[in-house]
């Protein structure tokens, strides 16, 4: 088996330490018993075969190199009347169940990733062996995985029928962090999508935990070296402890393909893509949002990415959520124009009562200090300051207002008490003075 390091020419960043660039179905696995049979079983498989006397394998539903999956049907639920008596049934290749720390790993990792039970998360039913075939059953899936989704030219997704796949996935993804389990080879090919337009997260046979004192006392997955180059973030090409941004640096890869079909390095691997200062090609969106999530998701350093699925996934409700506000703002703001050309030209001279305000200028007033407080909890400081000032000019002492806008002030002078060099305080102390450029914050005490 292939362990070595990650390459860092361009000719091979795409490669993969084990191949595993074709699975139809690669799956979560759980406890495979310690006292196994040790019956002979021949290694050559066939369709119509039977394992365990229960499994008749009736297709080959593909091939990768932790093994092939294959559509089985289960004699025991046909027995009982199933109505769906079909699974998937995954027979581990000879080079991953011959690897000497193959089935230590998937002893320790299966109580976490038997927890999974998640819609987006494929359901595993077992893992067992039959004499020296060892395999795992699943949930029979119908569909297609993304990447072949992404490789039919004649399949056209709308942005909103991308963006629901990409947020199926987010959804899958943060159940899987919150239960401390990091996927760590999420790519196209271990995402499936299907008739009904179900997304499914496959292949956590190499996840790996993302608790520190699970990781000091279990042996690591990722050793057995199942990555793909082109999803891996730097850290996993390191070999350093799995972090949920692992997965975010992967998913924004994804995300790219998904809206445009291209790997926004040109699928060049992390390291290489550090090497080179490779610029990342974001695709083309009229959602500033959308283009800052996907910016945030691929940056090479850890320190620099969204951290984990539930961050990413509340920020893309919120950049999806966006776009409808700000059509929403745009079409009060169509009726209020006269309201508001009325309100400024007659009443701006005189303090009016914020109820007293025409009904439209009143809600794109609202509106404008929901979007100040969602951007706030983004720590996004600059779309706050934008959609306060707008607010302001609609009604410049209503006391939510003046609330958001003295905190802005506040955090950005507590981070200039708070810093430790020159060049943070020369920052800090700059974001004050532009503040002044804005009329709602132009009288503020501390922005002088």
């Amino acid at each position: 088996m292939n362990t070595e390091q990650p390459p860092t020419n361009n000719s091979s960043s795409d490669a993969t330490l084990i191949n595993t660039e074709t699975p139809i179905t690669h799956i979560d696995m759980h406890l495979l018993p310690e006292s196994a049979p040790t019956s002979k079983q021949p290694t050559s498989i066939d369709i119509g075969d039977t394992i365990k006397n229960r499994f008749v394998l009736d297709d080959l539903l593909g091939k990768g190199g932790m093994g092939s999956v294959y559509r089985a049907l289960d004699l025991r639920k046909k027995e009982a009347g199933d109505n769906k008596p079909y699974i998937a049934l995954k027979l581990l290749g000879d080079d991953f169940k011959h690897h000497p720390h193959a089935l230590i790993t998937l002893q320790r990792e299966a109580r976490k990733t038997q927890e999974l039970a998640h819609p987006n998360i494929v359901t595993v039913y077992d893992f067992d062996r039959d004499g020296d075939l060892i395999y795992l059953t699943m949930e029979e899936l119908k569909g297609k995985s993304l990447d072949e989704l992404l490789a039919d030219s004649e399949t056209i997704l709308s942005l909103k029928q991308k963006l629901d796949i990409l947020q199926q996935i987010a959804q899958g993804l943060a159940y899987a962090h919150s239960k401390g389990i990091v996927h760590s080879d999420l790519k196209p090919a271990n995402i499936f999508i299907t008739d009904k337009n179900i997304v499914k997260i496959l292949d956590f046979g190499i996840a790996r935990a993302a608790n520190a004192d699970a990781y000091e006392d279990h042996f690591d997955a990722g050793k057995l070296g199942a990555v793909t180059f082109a999803y891996g973030s730097l850290e996993i090409l390191n070999f350093e402890q799995p972090h949920t941004s692992d997965d975010i640096y992967a998913l924004g890869i994804i995300a790219c393909e998904l809206i445009d079909k291209e790997h926004p390095y040109q699928r060049q691997n992390a390291q290489q893509v550090l090497i080179d200062a490779i610029s990342p090609r974001i695709p083309k969106l009229s959602n500033p949002l959308l283009r800052k999530l996907l910016q945030q998701s691929i940056a090479v350093k850890r320190t620099h990415r969204i951290q984990n699925a539930a961050d990413f996934l509340k920020r893309l409700k919120f950049a999806r959520k966006g776009i409808k506000t700000t059509i929403g703002i745009a079409a009060i703001g169509i009726v209020a124009l006269t309201a508001n050309f009325i309100y400024w030209h007659y009443f701006a001279a005189h303090e009016v009562k914020f109820s007293d305000l025409p009904a439209a200028a009143q809600q794109e007033f609202t509106a404008h200090i929901k979007e100040a407080e969602t951007a706030m909890s983004f720590d996004d400081l600059q779309g706050a300051v934008v959609n306060i000032d707008q607010a302001y000019k609609i009604h410049p002492s209503q006391k939510e207002l003046i609330k958001l806008r003295d905190k802005v002030v506040s955090i950005i002078s507590t981070k200039l008490k708070a810093a430790n060099t020159d060049v943070d305080r020369a920052f800090y102390q700059q974001q004050l003075d532009q503040l002044k450029a804005y009329p709602a914050f132009a009288n503020t005490n501390s922005a002088h």
